[in-house]
């Protein structure tokens, strides 16, 4: 009973995984903290809410060598993950500067 709870919760955090449309942003640089949940690029929207994302080998042209803060539009989503150290953890979708 107990696996059968798991793989129910488990397949209902994926299908609630969706794409959260397009919004204003800034990407404020690289988390720096040391903790199990840290890393990435910080990001905060238009609402307040700040989001980690981990871009993969250059994505979008994100470099070190960018001066943050960075103002984007950004197309993203939501990763299911057990860290808390932000709003959540995000999926780049697609990225425009302004």
């Amino acid at each position: 009973m107990k696996n059968l709870w798991i793989t129910f919760v488990l397949l209902f955090s994926f299908a609630c995984s969706k794409d959260d449309g397009i919004v204003n942003a800034t990407i404020n640089g690289y988390d720096l903290r040391l903790c199990a949940c840290c890393g990435g690029l910080l990001i905060k929207t238009e609402d307040g809410q700040t989001y980690q994302w981990y871009p993969e080998n250059e994505q979008f042209d994100i470099t070190p060598k960018i001066t943050f803060p960075l103002k984007v539009i950004i197309k993203f989503r939501h990763l299911v993950s057990p860290c808390a150290a932000s709003d959540g953890i995000i999926e780049v979708i697609d990225l425009e500067r302004i």
